[in-house]
């Protein structure tokens, strides 16, 4: 029952439904664009071309689509009657980059971290892994963490490395951080699917999960032929998503990859020669979108246990690290913008 309800939302014809102006409904079924697959799955210039409306008509067209399929937004009076103001956020356990954020990654909506392989993205979602079980004082929500894999091996050894120093760090944490991460592997992309539509409710009912990682969207779609069909499911994955975070208030991070483009690329305000994967089908699902990069730059720290690249001086041992960068692509609450950053033996940490 939950499979064709999930499918039918995205492939039924839904314009009827729609509150918009009916010249955009005229347009749209002559052009064969009933569905929110199919027009969600368009360029905004495709849509224009293809119903030969003005980009305002088209931008409405494609907002009131969003709405229409997405769980509903909250109003500020539905919000003042129930008691809840903002959402709540995750530190990332580094003051620079929570202020970068408004708090940290919250508990809203979808997050997506994508960049290039070695960037810094699974170190940052395995941080947010510890992080989450911390009690709200100490900026965690004191709860657990489903972590999916869909890419390689949990990374078990870098999570104990990282639990050695950040329970140095924090004495208000969980006795075990482990205990508190669930990690199951999905091999394909109708696994992740099933996952997301039966397992992980069923986890989400029975134990305090307060994040939900998912280490990558990316390989299991981009490993499939790209169809209609495959697109219809990854509409369902997000869909359901967003549901579970509404549900649950809980926090979504969804790791993905980048591939290379010809030319100048500047998707939703972002400039360079890589973007990321599964394009506007996916895009149009994100809350918030966060690029990692490496920089050209370098900071120097004394020598840590695990720690690489050492250089000697007179007095002491010290470290080199490369400065990472997290770029805001878009997000409703905050400007185009970025932080920098340091991966070390310790986590993720700011740099001064």
């Amino acid at each position: 029952m939950m499979e064709s309800k999930g499918s039918h939302k995205w492939t039924k014809n839904i314009l009827n439904e729609l509150d918009i102006n009916p010249k955009i409904v005229v347009c749209a079924k002559k052009a064969g664009y009933v569905s929110a697959s199919s027009i969600l799955g368009a360029s905004h210039n495709e849509l224009e071309e293809k119903l030969g409306l003005s980009s305002f008509h088209i931008k409405n067209f494609i907002d009131a689509v969003t709405s229409h399929v997405l769980p509903k937004k909250t109003s500020a009076w539905d919000l003042s009657q129930t008691g809840e103001g903002d959402p709540k956020h995750i530190t990332l356990g580094c003051q620079n980059l929570d202020n970068f954020l408004g708090g940290g990654v919250p508990a809203q909506g979808i997050t997506e971290m994508t960049g290039q392989s070695g960037s810094g993205k699974t170190q940052i979602a395995l941080q947010l892994s510890l992080c989450a079980q911390l009690p709200p004082v100490a900026g965690g929500l004191g709860k657990g963490v489903a972590y999916i894999c869909t890419e390689s091996q949990f990374p078990t050894a870098r999570l104990q490395q990282m639990v050695k120093h950040f329970k140095a760090k924090h004495s208000k944490g969980p006795a075990s951080y482990t205990d508190g991460i669930f990690v199951h592997h999905i091999p394909d992309m109708d696994s992740l699917v099933d996952c997301v539509r039966y397992q992980l409710p069923c986890l989400l009912s029975q134990r305090p999960i307060g994040l939900v990682v998912l280490d990558s969207v990316a390989s299991p779609f981009r490993a499939e032929e790209s169809n209609m069909e495959n697109k219809n499911l990854l509409y369902t994955l997000g869909y359901q998503l967003h549901q579970l975070a509404a549900t649950y208030h809980i926090a979504i991070v969804a790791i993905n990859q980048v591939t290379s483009v010809i030319g100048n690329n500047n998707l939703y305000g972002h400039s360079g020669n890589v973007v990321p994967t599964l394009g506007l089908t996916w895009a149009n699902l994100v809350t918030t979108r966060l690029m990692i990069g490496r920089t050209d730059s370098h900071v120097q720290a004394e020598q840590t246990e695990g720690s690489r690249q050492v250089k000697k001086s007179s007095s002491k041992t010290i470290v080199e690290y490369n400065v990472r960068e997290l770029e805001v692509i878009f997000c409703p609450w905050l400007g185009k913008k970025s932080c920098p950053f340091v991966v070390t033996s310790k986590g993720i940490e700011d740099v001064e």
